[in-house]
């Protein structure tokens, strides 16, 4: 009987076993009909959140073009130097000491700020009026961009003439490139200075100058400053949107200034700070192993694997734990993937004419946190079956059934 019994446990842990193996393989040969049928370059790689197992890779070491995904680095990058609680100032500078009147020109000092919409900036100046009783400015309205290099308005590698969202110290939330030109050198500026104007002429506000590019005057008192939202929520709108003007915006705030200079941030400093974040978190060398020009992932100079973006998410995960979630979109909410799966799962979605890509976490259905990276290149979007984006929902519904 004891012989018996041993046999039957024998062969039932046998079965279970090889039942494990075959749906294993069988997930394995599913997801590879899946890439041998889509019409473009693919990589996958797939793992397990605690044990960090391959479940399932191809081409993850291979580089990628990877859209707006290069938003993970930004994201991780300004966790690491900037800081959830920063706040990004708008200074206000005029020497007048007369009550309810500026005599002289009232300087605007941006900071790169990508939150100020027409309706923040309304705010901005209703709350300049009643803070000084601001009647009368006898002076110019100075707009000093001069934080962010002002002729670098458009990313590295931007098509110049997509309709690309302008980047500046002073910008207006939203605003892109309507038509195509060349150059757009403080268009961004000048609309945020209008708005301004015109909302304190609608409080009674006599403005007799003019509205003008212009630095700050050196030992200028400053006399009222703007804090925007903390990062940490500006990093969520960011990557559930995927807004490309605040993800520029922050990536261009990661090079430290040089105060004692007031030199402008240019985009090679911008760089030179993301690769130094990436080689001290993730161990990877810009150049060796990747490139990464703009924080967006409009440019098409990006380069990065499958593997780098899942070691950048256990990295986040290792340190802020599922803290991350609250960074990514969701099927839940609104964002980017707000009802593109039948089951709860977060990521980052990445769009460009010839690249997609998704990236993120989830629990499938076996109650099993994966973390996952699928990124496509080089494909023809002819039909519906050669979209990437049913491709990507197919692997990933895979996953969560049978992972």
């Amino acid at each position: 009987m004891k012989l018996k019994r041993r046999i039957i446990i024998f062969l039932s842990s046998f079965l279970i076993f090889t039942s494990l193996l075959i749906g294993a393989a069988g997930a394995g040969t599913n997801i590879r009909e899946e890439i041998n049928q889509f019409p473009g370059f693919s990589g996958i790689l797939i793992k397990d959140l605690n044990t960090q197992e391959v479940l399932f890779s191809h081409n993850e070491d291979k580089l990628f073009t990877p859209a707006s995904l290069t938003k993970i680095f930004t994201l991780l990058a300004a966790l690491e130097t900037i800081g959830e609680e920063y706040t990004y100032p708008t200074s206000f500078c005029f020497s007048s000491t007369t009550p309810g009147e500026i005599n002289g020109d009232l300087y605007v000092l941006g900071s790169g700020d990508p939150t100020q919409t027409p309706e923040v900036i309304k705010k901005i100046a209703d709350a300049l009026v009643q803070k000084f009783s601001i009647r009368h400015i006898s002076g110019d309205i100075v707009l000093d961009n001069s934080k962010f290099l002002p002729e670098e308005f458009l990313g590295r590698g931007w098509m110049w003439d997509d309709k690309n969202p302008l980047i500046g110290a002073l910008t207006v939330a939203d605003y892109k490139v309507k038509e195509k030109q060349n150059s757009y050198l403080n268009t961004m500026s000048l609309l945020w200075g209008n708005i301004f104007s015109q909302e304190l002429s609608k409080k009674g506000v006599k403005i007799r100058g003019d509205i003008r590019i212009g630095k700050t005057k050196e030992n200028l008192r400053v006399k009222y400053i703007y804090y925007s939202d903390t990062l940490d929520k500006i990093l969520a709108y960011m990557m559930k949107k995927s807004d490309n003007q605040s993800a520029e915006n922050i990536f261009r705030t990661l090079a430290p200034e040089d105060n004692s200079e007031r030199d402008s941030i240019t985009i090679a400093q911008a760089i030179d700070s993301l690769e130094e974040v990436i080689d001290t978190t993730l161990g990877l060398k810009w150049g060796k192993d990747y490139i990464l020009v703009d924080g967006c992932g409009l440019s098409e100079y990006n380069l990065t694997t499958p593997a780098h973006l899942v070691k950048a998410i256990f990295y986040l995960y290792r340190k802020y734990d599922f803290k991350i979630l609250d960074y990514f979109a969701n099927t839940k909410e609104k964002g980017t993937l707000k009802e593109r799966l039948p089951f709860q799962a977060w990521g980052k979605t990445g769009t460009l004419s010839s690249a997609s890509a998704l990236a993120g976490l989830l629990e499938t259905k076996n109650k099993r946190w994966v973390v996952f990276c699928l990124m496509e290149n080089n494909f023809i979007f002819i039909e519906e079956e050669n979209d990437p984006k049913i491709f990507e929902n197919r692997i990933i519904e895979y996953i969560y059934e049978h992972f």
